[in-house]
């Protein structure tokens, strides 16, 4: 009974150990397979203005995926019809996270971004937000 037990308790174990540690395709597929995971939305005209500019640093965790959000409009910043959004990857070795709209976006007034770090690293993007100014 005890070896059944043991048995068991190595079998969770490593089954949880591997799944820490596994890559997450999910993550590394939503980014592309480039380098630097550059995220593009919209499409930037001459006419379109600066709305809001972010420079989000987010140190890495052991075994852990940070995550950031951006959020426009803040008091205080130019508001305008958002028609392109770039987030930046600074880490152009493949390590970098991801930059994926969680509300708002492209022609409306509001946009949210969530940044999402690999597993073990940090978070280094540049967010700019252009558009027609109200």
């Amino acid at each position: 009974m005890q070896r059944v037990a043991m048995s068991v308790s190595i079998g969770l174990f490593l089954a949880i150990l591997l799944n820490v540690l596994a890559p997450q395709p999910a993550l590394a597929a939503s980014c592309g397979h480039n380098k630097s995971h550059n995220a593009f939305f919209g499409e930037r005209l001459h006419s379109h203005v600066l709305l809001y500019e972010e420079h989000p640093r987010v140190s890495g965790k052991w075994l852990r995926v940070v995550s950031y959000t951006v959020s426009y409009p803040i008091p205080g910043d130019v508001r305008g019809t958002i028609h392109y959004i770039e987030a930046l990857d600074q880490f152009t070795d493949g390590t970098g996270g991801c930059a994926m709209i969680s509300s708002g976006g492209i022609g409306m007034g509001h946009a949210s971004l969530e940044l999402e770090s690999q597993r073990d690293k940090g978070i280094d993007f540049v967010i700019r937000i252009f558009g027609d100014s109200y």
